[in-house]
C-alpha cells in the first residue's frame, strides 16, 4: 500500500508541476530597433532649419509611447551632460507623430545656427524606459 500512495503521490504532484508549467507567462519583452539617419538643412523653412530623419527597423513587442530625435545643438562644441550622446533628461527633442510603424520618418526640426550638433533618435515605451539610435554628428564649418 505505501508503494501505491507513493507512485500516486508522485503522479499527482507530477500532474501538479506540469499544469502550472503550462500556464500563460509574459515573457520580458523586445525594445525597437531604430536608426539615426544624417541629418540636413532644409533652405525652403528658412535659414538655420533643418530636416532630421530617423528609421524604424522593428516595432518590438513593448508599446512606444513618444519617438522622435533628441539633440545638442551647440555653437563651438558647446559643453554639459552627455554632450556627445544627448538624452531626453538634458537636451531638446523633436517629437514626432504616431503612429510608431516601420519604416523612414521626417520632421522638419526647430531652427538652430549652429557649427556643430550630436543627436540620435529615441524611443520612449510604455515601461518608462527610453531606447536610443546610434548617434551622429553634424558639423557646418
Amino acid at each position: 500500500m505505501k508503494k501505491r500512495f507513493s507512485v500516486f503521490g508522485l503522479v499527482f504532484l507530477s500532474l501538479f508541476l506540469f499544469s502550472y508549467s503550462c500556464q500563460d507567462h509574459q515573457p520580458p519583452g523586445e525594445p525597437p530597433l531604430l536608426s539615426t539617419h544624417e541629418l540636413f538643412y532644409d533652405s525652403i523653412h528658412g535659414k538655420c532649419s533643418f530636416t532630421t530623419e530617423l528609421e524604424v527597423l522593428n516595432i518590438g513587442t513593448i508599446p512606444v509611447t513618444e519617438y522622435g530625435i533628441v539633440y545638442n545643438a551647440a555653437l563651438s562644441g558647446g559643453s554639459g551632460p552627455n554632450r556627445e550622446n544627448p538624452t531626453i533628461e538634458d537636451y531638446p527633442k523633436i517629437v514626432f507623430d504616431m503612429p510608431f510603424s516601420t519604416g523612414i520618418k521626417q520632421k522638419v526640426g526647430p531652427q538652430i545656427c549652429t557649427n556643430s550638433n550630436y543627436y540620435r533618435a529615441y524611443a520612449i515605451l510604455s515601461n518608462g524606459t527610453v531606447v536610443y539610435g546610434q548617434t551622429l554628428r553634424f558639423t557646418n564649418l
